[in-house]
C-alpha cells in the first residue's frame, strides 16, 4: 500500500503564450513519495570543436521518480515544484492494487529551467 510523505506543488499546464512559452494554472498541493530526487551537474560542451577548445558549461541533470496519490492526476508538461526545485513531468505511469484498483501514479521528472 503506497504511504505519502511529502507534499510538493503541482502547475497544471493551461497553454502557450505568444512567444510558445508555457502557462500554469495555480499550484495545487501534492502529497507524494520520492522513489528518487537525485539532481546534479555535468559537464556539457558548448562548441562543436571543443576537442582543442576544451569549452564546457555546467547543466543541472535530474532523473527523477516520485509516487503520487491517486486522487491527482498528473498529464505530461506539467510542473511539479518541491523543496525550490522545478521539474517537469515526462513519463506517467498507473499502478494498480492486486484487486484492480488504482494505487498510485508513478512519475517521471526531469529538471525544468528556471
Amino acid at each position: 500500500m503506497f504511504q505519502p510523505n511529502q507534499i510538493g506543488k503541482l502547475f497544471k499546464l493551461t497553454g502557450r503564450d505568444i512567444h510558445s512559452r508555457p502557462s500554469y494554472a495555480p499550484p495545487i498541493d501534492c502529497p507524494f513519495a520520492p522513489v528518487s530526487l537525485a539532481v546534479s551537474t555535468e559537464k556539457t560542451n558548448v562548441r562543436a570543436d571543443s576537442s582543442a577548445s576544451r569549452g564546457s558549461a555546467d547543466e543541472l541533470i535530474a532523473k527523477s521518480k516520485i509516487l503520487i496519490v491517486p486522487r491527482i492526476r498528473p498529464d505530461f508538461e506539467d510542473r511539479f515544484e518541491h523543496l525550490g526545485i522545478h521539474y517537469r513531468v515526462v513519463a506517467i505511469h498507473p499502478r494498480y492494487t492486486v484487486t484492480g484498483g488504482l494505487d498510485h501514479f508513478e512519475v517521471d521528472l526531469e529538471v525544468q529551467p528556471q
